[in-house]
């Protein structure tokens, strides 16, 4: 999505021995359709989003 949200701490998931937050629960069920190509897009992303605070993305 190329955005920083704030997790649910009642969503979540362990994968590979990592903890993932969802944002609700209705978000979760649609991540779970394609975990390995969520992360993979989540890891691309990340590197150029690390540094910006979350209004500064759109």
């Amino acid at each position: 999505m190329g955005k920083k949200l704030d997790g649910d701490p009642q969503v979540w998931k362990v994968v590979d021995g990592k903890l993932y937050l969802n944002v609700n629960s209705d978000v979760m069920v649609k991540w779970s359709e394609d975990v390995p190509g969520n992360l993979k897009k989540a890891y691309e992303t990340w590197p150029s989003i690390k540094d910006k605070a979350p209004r500064d993305l759109k």
